[in-house]
């Protein structure tokens, strides 16, 4: 089977099982004096997302998981930081609506690097084969996390067979990556007071003083999709109910909002003035897509403050020995 008719396919089933999985469109009109800081592209291939946040099992994980903030006036966070090429490398899940394991198993793997332990290339079929509260490559969420938690935890890649953008048959393998919990960010309660959401000094503490990636979603419309290099500032899509793609934030930079020692300045929720601040993203459709299979994006929309393409609504990352 051809890789256009199997991108045919899959395209169908996604819209069958009403999975939000295809790109949403631009629902924002650029103003007249829009300058766009970035350079995009038209790719030819097929670019599957796979995150399902309004699920009732996605929004009790949600609601009931633990949530930790970092927001304290005596923390000093970098003015920027990154962990490009210290915590693994660009995967491709290809046609397959499996972001969800792709964002997760990377996020595990690159925590236990930065920790001084590489376990190595992590299987993509264990969460995807095995969680069977997921939906496979029709989808999946933050709560797959649960799968990664000793005594569980992800088998070496290839000790369970080849990564084949397919679901197939669970073949549980001895794990070489685990966590002893995982954690979600935020305090804010906002506009879901079920579910906090995290600040930007939230995601850089993580990534900036425990050096650690973090799991997030974001709403990949095609104008996100179509990015290739720069740092992306359309915000075509800052609508929370069309979250559908998880990815992984490696880095970020405070730009404008340091103080005289080049640390960040946040107001009293943890965050920047809008249409401060910059995401470095590791995405999972392989290298040949954006910057080596990375964006550079605004944190926020300049001209409302709402999160760019509704980046880091929610947000998780590991903790490990």
């Amino acid at each position: 089977m051809t890789k256009n008719i199997r991108a045919l396919l899959i395209a169908i089933a996604f819209i069958a099982t009403g999975t939000t999985t295809a790109f949403a469109i631009s629902k924002k009109q650029r103003k007249p004096n829009f300058i766009s800081t970035y350079t995009s592209r038209v790719y030819h291939s097929y670019h599957a997302t796979g995150f399902v946040r309004q699920s009732r099992a996605s929004m009790r994980f949600l609601e009931t998981t633990p949530h930790v903030s970092f927001v304290a006036p005596k923390v000093k966070i970098p003015g920027s930081f990154s962990l490009r090429g210290e915590a693994g490398p660009v995967e491709n899940q290809g046609m397959c609506g499996s972001c969800w394991d792709f964002s997760l198993t990377t996020a595990l793997r690159g925590t236990l690097m930065t920790h001084g332990h590489d376990p190595g290339r992590l299987s993509f079929n264990y969460l995807l084969n095995c969680d069977t509260q997921m939906q496979g490559c029709s989808g999946g969420d933050f709560s797959a996390a649960q799968m990664f938690v000793s005594p569980l935890g992800a088998p070496k890649y290839g000790s369970d067979g080849p990564y084949t953008e397919m679901q197939g048959q669970c073949i549980k393998e001895k794990p070489v990556a685990s966590a002893i919990s995982y954690k979600l960010l935020g305090n804010d309660l906002g506009q879901f007071p079920n579910s906090p959401t995290p600040s930007f000094e939230d995601i850089a503490y993580v990534v900036g003083v425990l050096h650690q990636p973090v799991s997030v979603d974001i709403a990949a419309d095609n104008n996100w999709e179509n990015y290739a290099s720069g740092v992306y500032n359309d915000c075509s899509d800052n609508n929370v109910s069309d979250l559908n793609h998880m990815v992984v934030i490696e880095g970020y930079n405070c730009e404008t909002s340091v103080d005289k020692n080049g640390n960040c300045v946040f107001n009293k929720k943890g965050n920047l003035p809008a249409g401060v601040g910059t995401w470095l993203i590791r995405n999972s459709w392989g290298t040949d897509w954006g910057d080596n299979g990375y964006i550079t994006m605004k944190a926020t929309d300049s001209s409302t403050g709402a999160r760019c393409d509704a980046v880091a609504t929610d947000a998780l990352f590991f903790q490990v020995k």
